[in-house]
């Protein structure tokens, strides 16, 4: 098995962002364009979360309410200008603890 750190930065962050961009995209009608500005990254990057290229382990996380309202709440606030990406990048340091905690981890690889 992987260290949980490996995992973390293999699977987890990309699929967090995945599920970000994807709920800015389609809930808050965003751009690719604008929705990688506010996560800080590039529009192709977004376009390959869309299509599930990257990130591809998102539903695991999905199915978990407390990641998933999580997710909501960090896309709401991007939405809105409320918190930046760098703000955004603090809250899923919070969710990855999370998923530790919780040994989410397990069903995620």
């Amino acid at each position: 098995m992987k260290p949980v750190c490996e995992v973390m930065a293999q699977y987890v962050i990309p699929s967090l962002r995945a599920l970000i961009a994807r709920d800015l995209i389609e809930v808050h009608k965003m751009t690719q364009k604008e929705a990688a500005k506010r996560l800080g990254m590039t529009q192709p990057a977004v376009s390959q979360y869309k299509k599930h290229v990257r990130g591809n382990k998102a539903k695991a996380l999905e199915r978990d309410s407390e990641v998933s309202n999580k997710i909501t709440e960090i896309s709401r606030s991007l939405a809105k200008n409320e918190i930046s990406f760098q703000e955004a990048t603090s809250e899923m340091c919070v969710i990855c603890k999370y998923i530790r905690e919780k040994e989410l981890v397990k069903k995620i690889i």
